[in-house]
């Protein structure tokens, strides 16, 4: 594998005995490491006989103002057969074994050819061997099963381990699979890993472009900040009944279910198991505290003995359905528990306190019916307990995390009282996911949903607990401002029937965007003027009040509601005209059915139906007159009707008294649209009948005309001269008889 090495990671605030043990020195004694390094660790698992071959490349650079006579090259604890080369040349080295109980890499100490000069550079390749060993305390290396973190050089190492394709092999995050893999790793049946830094890859497993760039062993994703060797730990198992992996579906509040499984270490089958027994019931009682269902099929919980280093007891990656869990934390229920919530409360939300603080909250809704007794973290007797939950990770000097852990999780409960309990509490919840538009959402949606649901103001929750007093007070204000003017216009909305409110108006308030709000209401408050107008318009016309606008005002714009509400006061006079001018109109008439159908239009909403309706009542009840008078028209006509010769010409393909007796009886019927077409098309057929003759006749006419010329124009070319083509310098000779052409003149002539 090519290995890009576009710069050294230097080494700083750290000792060299810093990098030999598992435990960072504290500061005071922390001084700086002597040289830049960036190197490439392989590791090859033979775990059918649970050993392990390892091969280092180093390329070190002096970062000191003197000579280095020595470099080290770390090593797994029971290295055996370690070789250290500078080129071909083997170099003398002093070998410390590593002490695994102590938790100490070794190191192979190298005599450099020559004194490494200041900003000079050497690269070093070690070559050693690690023998089958039981019962350590962070190597297991067995017949079928190798249990193991992997020793790198420090800052600037990538891990590569390749492990047997036809295994069960599970890597802690911040191992990826290589996106190159090698011809010979292929062909011997392995696949290869390469392990970099943690807090990029594990923390980032939902970027695809940070997973893409890692994979490919991009500079960036190297170790860094860690300044350990100790990493990658790995689980590899080909003799499958020592596989450690349970598994299992849950089933949810709406009768879905989920496919749960926890892999682990064997080692540590007992935290396995009381994580697996904690998970199984807290799963779905989650859902029902957050109202909405989880997200994905499967969720895959995996034992981690890395994250811990990173700070973190367990790391959730909600979009993908993966929870990393920490063990031997003196908590580790709580924390799976509080992992499992995140696939609810995660990047769905805008910042760390939003996501952590309901994390917490689920997990103490829920734990005592679990048996669980959540750590306190007793932040409310803090010096700083007022420092605002805003604060968290934007712009306080306050790093202690339980504090900001319990006033987080605190937050919510006092949330769930303010806006009126539990149940109030799991309806806002399920919301969550309802605009996905909206989301991550942030701090300003909750304030919003919360005071929607409850209808109580929580201007002094949030400056209690959530924003800073003095920076908060103007726009807090204006927002106060603003919903004030809504709830009174929603409050005269529900007086007419209507809920909710304009679109506009809620998209600018969940964007705190204030000063649009008091227009858009006054605007509002007219197209509620109109519609009591038109309430009372269609109690008077006994119209009852259809839905149609009432299903706008919560969904659509204000501008779009008063188009509603005009359209239903047209519909209603439309309506009402028709009814006046149909009163003579006998109940059974197509105008009478128009009308009745215009009233079930507009009761169902369909005002432009209803209107259309109206004025086909009226159009039928004409149509019925000028049909009888129509009819008595085209009857007197075919009386009077003598046709001459071209008149006669005209009347082929026609059959207006056919079309005048269709007339006849679709009047008696009560049709008088259908009449009217048909007695005004038997009148027509009998009135331009000469017409109609004299022009099928031009057309007849001219139709003979161009067939004629288009005979003229063929005989003619048939009868143009042949023309003999002459070669240069040939003169005048006679046509062979063989070559005479024929003409339509011999037609006749022909023997």
């Amino acid at each position: 594998m090519r290995i890009r090495r576009l710069a050294l990671v230097a080494v700083f605030a750290f000792s060299l005995l810093s990098l030999v043990g598992m435990e960072s020195p504290a500061p005071a004694l922390a001084q700086t490491v002597p040289y830049n390094v960036a190197s490439e660790s392989y590791y090859r698992l033979n775990t059918d006989a649970g050993r392990i071959t390892v091969s280092v490349h180093a390329e070190y650079q002096n970062a000191i103002g003197k000579e280095l006579p020595t470099l080290p090259v770390y090593l797994m604890p029971g290295a055996e057969n370690v070789v250290v080369k500078a080129g071909d040349e083997v170099l003398e080295t002093k070998v410390t074994p590593g002490n695994e109980a102590a938790g100490l890499a070794g190191a192979a100490v190298a005599t450099l050819p020559r004194p490494l000069k200041t900003n000079t550079r050497i690269v070093l390749d070690a070559t050693y061997d690690v023998a089958p060993r039981t019962g350590g305390k962070i190597m297991t290396l067995e017949a079928g099963l190798i249990e193991t973190a992997f020793i790198g050089q420090g800052p600037g190492s990538f891990v590569l381990v390749d492990v047997p394709k036809a295994g069960d092999n599970y890597f802690d995050p911040g191992c990826l699979l290589a996106s190159s893999q090698p011809g010979d790793v292929k062909a011997d049946g392995f696949e290869r890993w390469v392990c970099g830094e943690v807090t990029v890859i594990g923390l980032n497993a939902d970027d695809p472009d940070v997973i893409r760039r890692c994979a490919a062993m991009d500079d960036k994703c190297r170790q860094r900040t860690d300044i350990r060797v100790f990493s990658a730990y790995v689980q590899s198992v080909t003799d499958f009944s020592k596989s450690a992996k349970l598994e299992g579906d849950v089933v949810m509040p709406d009768g879905r279910t989920v496919h749960l499984a926890l892999k682990y270490f064997k080692r540590d089958q007992a935290w396995a198991d009381k994580q697996w027994a904690i998970a199984q019931k807290a799963f779905p009682m989650l859902e029902t505290v957050f109202g909405w269902p989880y997200p994905n099929k499967t969720l895959v919980m995996r034992q981690s003995h890395h994250i811990e280093r990173a700070g973190a007891a367990g790391v959730a990656f909600p979009t993908i359905g993966e929870v990393l869990l920490a063990t031997d934390t003196g908590f580790d229920e709580e924390v799976t528990i509080h992992e499992l919530a995140h696939s609810w409360a995660g990047f769905n939300l805008e910042t760390k306190w939003l996501w952590e603080g309901l994390a917490e909250y689920g997990t103490k809704a829920i734990a005592s019916d679990l048996g669980v007794r959540p750590v306190e973290t007793g932040w409310s007797t803090r010096p700083y307990k007022n420092e605002p939950l805003s604060m968290w990770y934007h712009g306080s000097d306050i790093y202690d995390s339980e504090f900001w852990y319990g006033k987080a999780g605190a937050f919510w409960f006092a949330y769930e009282t303010a806006i009126g309990g539990r149940a109030n509490m799991t309806a806002l919840l399920g919301r969550m996911d309802d605009e996905q538009s909206l989301l991550p959402l942030d701090a300003g949606w909750f304030m919003d949903q919360g005071e929607w649901v409850s209808g109580n103001n929580l201007d002094s929750l949030f400056v209690e607990w959530v924003y800073n007093p003095v920076t908060s007070k103007s726009l807090l204000a204006d927002r106060r401002a603003a919903h004030d003017l809504v709830k009174a216009l929603q409050a005269r909305g529900t007086s007419l029937g209507l809920s909710g409110m304009p679109s506009d108006i809620y998209d600018n308030l969940l964007a705190w965007v204030f000063d649009p709000v008091a227009g858009q209401v006054a605007k509002a408050n007219k197209v509620l003027d109109s519609y009591a107008e038109v309430l009372a318009l269609s109690t008077e016309a006994g119209l009852g009040t259809p839905d149609g606008v009432s299903q706008s005002w919560g969904k659509k714009r204000v501008a779009d509601t008063a188009i509603v509400v005009e359209e239903q006061r047209q519909a209603i006079l439309a309506i009402l005209s028709a009814t006046k001018d149909l009163e003579s109109a006998a109940d059974d008439s197509v105008a009478r059915q128009k009308l009745a159908e215009a009233r079930e239009k507009y009761s169902a909403g369909d005002y432009a139906g209803a209107k259309a309706a109206a004025a086909g009542g009226l159009t039928a009840a004409y149509n019925e007159v000028a049909a009888g008078k129509m009819i008595a028209i085209a009857r007197e006509k075919q009386q009077s009707f003598s046709p001459n010769f071209f008149g006669r010409i005209g009347m082929f393909f026609t059959n207006p008294a056919g079309d005048l007796a269709k007339a006849e009886a679709a009047y008696a019927a009560g049709d008088g649209t259908k009449a009217l077409e048909l007695s005004r098309g038997a009148y027509d057929s009998w009135d331009g009948a000469t017409q109609r003759g004299i022009q099928r006749l031009a057309m007849g006419a001219g139709i003979m005309c161009m067939l004629t010329f288009l005979v003229w124009f063929v005989l003619r070319r048939l009868s143009e001269p042949t023309v003999v083509t002459r070669k240069a310098g040939q003169g005048h000779h006679l046509e062979e008889a063989g070559e005479r052409r024929s003409s339509w003149r011999d037609w006749e002539n022909t023997p």
